[in-house]
């Protein structure tokens, strides 16, 4: 795809660099629908994928020649046995191309609802993220933090929805990747500000420790559960993106924590997930009872591939996390 003579014309005018990206998720990610023989889970991807670059300027044909050009490469390094078991998806996919962009035309980004009482709240943090206004954004969640808001419905019921509103208007192209960025940067600043005025609880309930697992880049998730198993008063060690899975297992087995939480945005890092849990399976022994949950987007787009990670649990939020933790005891 490098070298094709309309690359230029295919990305409309994005960068080549925006192919490694989408290569590398796409391998992933077929790994794991292939795997799984998932094919719904297939279809519903390809239209958003379709449907985000192409508000980014990608053309459709792009697709069209990305799936040849798999076809291609397939054909060349695999041996024949494994490239026939492959290559159908993939004919399936230039066959299907029309079809996949008609869906693409009707996709609609996922957005979380906000309850009523706190609309008018939610959309001006939203606009005011968008337009930069930091100030603004504090001293309103002072406010409503003084009207006996929680920090952590904070998060859960205004924040988390406002990012996945960030992320919907970039899919639509109404927002650029850069200030889609900007705006997670500057929820970070928030946050942490809003943070350190919390009361820190007395409660000791033991260490725990969160973390994205290999290759996964979104730290959002993680950071928001870590602050509020703090919160709760819980001693949290929070692993950085991208914690290689032998600098976990070494952290674990140091600290030796009350449980690990593993965050998972994208349905192709699943298979990190699967093998960072068997990792630590392996490290702390059979007889050890460390509970091992997982979390994130990935599971909310594919609520099956859970339970094939072997993890004790999956939590479907911060909130959810908080109140299973409590459910763990005082420490010995």
């Amino acid at each position: 795809m490098d070298h094709h003579p309309r690359i230029q014309a295919l990305l409309g005018g994005n960068r080549l660099r925006l192919m490694d990206t989408t290569r590398r998720h796409h391998a992933a990610f077929m790994a794991e629908a292939m795997e799984g023989d998932d094919v719904a889970l297939v279809e519903r991807t390809l239209a958003w994928v379709y449907a985000t670059y192409h508000n980014q300027g990608v053309s459709f044909d792009f697709f069209l020649s990305e799936w040849q050009t798999w076809q291609q490469v397939i054909a060349e390094i695999l041996p024949a046995g494994e490239a026939g078991a492959i290559q159908p998806v993939y004919q399936w996919m230039v066959e299907h191309h029309d079809d996949l962009i008609e869906a693409a035309r009707h996709y609609k980004a996922r957005r979380v609802s906000v309850r009523p009482c706190w609309e008018e709240d939610y959309q001006y943090i939203v606009d005011q993220l968008i337009q930069g206004n930091t100030v603004g954004v504090i001293d309103r969640c002072h406010g409503l933090l003084l009207d006996g808001m929680s920090y952590e419905s904070l998060l859960q019921n205004l924040f988390y929805p406002a990012m996945v509103d960030v992320g919907a208007r970039w899919e639509a192209g109404q927002l650029s990747v850069t200030l889609e960025h900007q705006t997670t940067a500057m929820v970070y600043r928030v946050l942490a500000a809003l943070y350190y005025d919390q009361p820190f609880p007395e409660t000791d309930r033991g260490r725990g420790l969160v973390s994205p697992v290999s290759n996964e880049f979104h730290e959002m998730g993680s950071w928001m559960l870590a602050v509020s198993l703090e919160l709760d008063g819980w001693d949290i060690t929070l692993l950085t993106a991208d914690t290689p899975p032998e600098t976990l297992v070494a952290t674990v087995l140091e600290e030796r924590p009350r449980f690990v939480a593993l965050s998972v945005t994208l349905v192709g890092n699943v298979a990190e997930a699967r093998a960072t849990v068997a990792s630590l399976r392996e490290a702390l022994g059979a007889d050890d009872t460390t509970p091992i949950v997982v979390g994130g987007q990935a599971f909310r787009e594919a609520p099956q591939l859970a339970q094939s990670v072997n993890a004790d649990l999956y939590l479907e939020s911060a909130m959810a996390a908080v109140d299973w933790a409590r459910g763990l005891g005082d420490p010995p």
